[in-house]
This record gives C-alpha cells, sequence and structure tokens, in this order.
C-alpha cells in the first residue's frame, strides 16, 4: 500500500528524509562509476577513449528532460516523479548489463541519465519545500551525503568487482537490483501535492528573469568547469600514474571519504556560516586545490592528500549551493533546480569531450588551468545575481 496524499505541506520526517536520500544511492553510483571505468570500456568495447567520453556526454544530455520533470514535480508531486526517475534507471542498468556492444551500452547510460535527471530536482525539491530555509543546509547536505557514500560503498567494491571478473554484466545486475529496492522504499514516503494546488511558474515566464540566467550561467561553468578535471581524472591515474581498475577503486574511497567530510560539513556549517558565503569561498579553496594537483608529481601519498583536500573543498561548495538556489524562486523550486541540472548536464557534456583533448594536448596541467578559469567566472556569474539570498 503507497502513503496517502495529502493537501497540506506537512513537516520533514526523519524517516522521510533518509528514505529519499538512499533512494539515491544505485543512481548515483551509477552516474559516478563510469568516470574511473572509462579505460576499461575503452579496452572492453574496443572503442577509442573519445567513444567511450561519450557515455559521459549521453548520460549528461538526458539532463535536457529535467525541466519536464521539474514541471511534473511542481504540479503533480515529487514522489511519483522520484519513483518514475528509478524505473528508467533500471531498465539502463538492465540494458548495460546485458549489453554485447558498445552502442547498448551507450542506450543504456541514456536511461541511466534520464532517470537520474527525473530523480534528483524532485528530491531536491520534495526537501526543500518541506525544511525552513534556515535549516535547508542540513538537510540538503544529509541528502548530498549520499554522492560520497556512492563511492565508498557502490564505485569502489564494484571498480573491484569488475576487475576481478573483468566483466560488467554482474556489477550493472547489481545496480538494477538495488534501484528496484529504492523505488519500492519510496512507496512509504507520503506525496504532499494537492490536485487542486495553483499551477506552478512556467520555464517561459522563468528565463525571461536575467537573474535566473545567471544561476544558470554560474551551474554551467563551475559544475562544467570542475568536471574536466574528473573526465581526465581516470586516464591521468591509469596512462600517467600507472594505476590499475582496483587501484582507482581503492582511491574512490578516499574521494568518497572526502565528499562525506565536505557534505557532513555543509551540515554542520554552512547554515551558520551563510550558503552564499560558503559557496564563493569554498570554489575558490577548490581551485587552489587544482592547481596544486598539477604540481604534486607522481608520489601515491601526495596525490591521495591533494585528492582528500580537492574533494572535500568541492563537494562542500557544490552541496551549499543546492539550498542557495533552492530559494530563488520557491514557487517553482523544482523547475528552478531541473533547469539548474540542465545547465550542469551541459556543462557536463562540453567537458566530456574537451577534456580529452585538452589532456592530449597539455596533460593534467592544462586541463586543471582551464578548469579553475571557467571555475572562477562562474563565480562571478552567482555574485551577479539578485535572485539569490544574500546568506
Amino acid at each position: 500500500m503507497t502513503a496517502p496524499m495529502t493537501t497540506e505541506q506537512s513537516a520533514l520526517s526523519t524517516r522521510d528524509l533518509l528514505l529519499v536520500t538512499t533512494g539515491r544511492l544505485a543512481s548515483t553510483t551509477a552516474f559516478r562509476i563510469v568516470y574511473p571505468l572509462l579505460p576499461f570500456v575503452t579496452h572492453h568495447f574496443s572503442v577509442s577513449d573519445l567513444d567511450a567520453a561519450s557515455l559521459i556526454a549521453l548520460q549528461t544530455a538526458a539532463a535536457f528532460v529535467s525541466p519536464l520533470g521539474g514541471r511534473l514535480a511542481d504540479r503533480y508531486g515529487e514522489r511519483r516523479v522520484m519513483i518514475g526517475g528509478l524505473g528508467l534507471f533500471i531498465i539502463g542498468a538492465v540494458l548495460c548489463s546485458a549489453a554485447v556492444a558498445f552502442w547498448m551500452f551507450q542506450l543504456g547510460y541514456i536511461l541511466i541519465g534520464l532517470g537520474t535527471a527525473m530523480y534528483l530536482p524532485s528530491g531536491q525539491s520534495y526537501l526543500s519545500a518541506r525544511s525552513p530555509y534556515e535549516q535547508r543546509g542540513r538537510v540538503l547536505g544529509i541528502f548530498e551525503m549520499s554522492w560520497a557514500v556512492a563511492a565508498i560503498i557502490g564505485v569502489a567494491p564494484l571498480m573491484y568487482l569488475i576487475n576481478q571478473v573483468d566483466s560488467l554484466r554482474i556489477a550493472y545486475g547489481v545496480l538494477a537490483v538495488i534501484g528496484a529496492v529504492n523505488a519500492l522504499l519510496l512507496l512509504r514516503i507520503p506525496e504532499h501535492r494537492s490536485e487542486h494546488q495553483a499551477a506552478p511558474i512556467s520555464t517561459t515566464v522563468l528565463l525571461r528573469q536575467p537573474a535566473i540566467w545567471l544561476i544558470l550561467g554560474f551551474a554551467f561553468l563551475t559544475f562544467g568547469g570542475n568536471d574536466l578535471f574528473f573526465v581526465s581524472q581516470g586516464l591521468w591515474l591509469k596512462n600517467g600514474l600507472g594505476a590499475d581498475e582496483a587501484t582507482i577503486g581503492a582511491l574512490f574511497v578516499i574521494i568518497g571519504i572526502a565528499e562525506l567530510v565536505g557534505s557532513t560539513s555543509v551540515v554542520a556549517f554552512a547554515d551558520r556560516v551563510g550558503k552564499r558565503r560558503s559557496v564563493i569561498y569554498g570554489f575558490i579553496a577548490t581551485a587552489a586545490s587544482l592547481l596544486l594537483m598539477s604540481v604534486v608529481g607522481t608520489q601515491w601519498w601526495a596525490v591521495a592528500v591533494v585528492f582528500f583536500c580537492f574533494y572535500v573543498l568541492f563537494e562542500y561548495a557544490i552541496v551549499a549551493s543546492f539550498p542557495l538556489i533552492s530559494e530563488a524562486v520557491p514557487h517553482a523550486r523544482a523547475t528552478v533546480m531541473a533547469l539548474m541540472s540542465v545547465a550542469v548536464g551541459t556543462g557536463r557534456i562540453f567537458s566530456s569531450f574537451s577534456s580529452v583533448y585538452l589532456y592530449s594536448v597539455g596533460g593534467i596541467s592544462l586541463v586543471n588551468a582551464v578548469a579553475v578559469g571557467v571555475s572562477l567566472l562562474g563565480l562571478f556569474a552567482l555574485s551577479r545575481s539578485s535572485l539569490t539570498p544574500k546568506r
């Protein structure tokens, strides 16, 4: 039996927060694992590095359906959209598990991307609508912990499994099962939308506001800029430092712990320090750590330390940006968060192809230098938007 729909907004319970958060685990793991998995995919399907990088472009291009998901969530309820997104993810994971050709694997990742694009803004909106802005850093910080936890209990074990069995089939089968469990758990949370609720603000009206475009520019540039490094990190670790899939997976445990520290720090400090200040100083510190990444050399202990610092800072800045943006247009919250997902996805599409080219020309140093410049430009765009809260 599903939870009943209510006609009024109710306070967010701890149980509902945890269920919505765990609902992201499978899709987030599948989304994240493709980055360190690129060298394996290249070998497994006998395709080029650029062809393998198309997986990132395909799953992020699916973000273009986010406004539709946001519109549906604003009108009919976020829970329905979250469960629908997980349904798409499950089908995609099954296709990836059964893939005997690269095009099948690509199709699976399109569906995985669609499911992720539907789930994320709906989940953010569900939690934001049921928590006061003064506490939203804590709430969305907990929600974003699933991103970090996925690296520790999802990416690292699956990378080890893939390395041991030399196959993708079992790993994506596991993800499909976890996705199905997540969808069943979401049936236990209440849907708070009323059928008589007023129609949300249209996407067209929102996009007529210059301040919205500045927010989208921030998302496009900061996420896309840092994604330049994410796309090339697997190639750098494998080809530049000689790491195998198991070693890269182990490094993702360090990354996951760092991200968990970053998102936990948002829970602990962002509401007190201020979300806007957290975003600005967090991205500035992230840029500094990226520049340091280019000079650490090939010593694994140094690489691990800088990786840890970079991911702590990046996660703190990213997670703090969600509660900040969630208050830009409260009456169209899911649509705004969905548009932000489109901007993020567009930035990542550019990064998925340009990063490989930049790496081939100038190595990780050039990739990181461009990433820093693009990200800081995104911060400037955020500072010019009048819609985001001043704190």
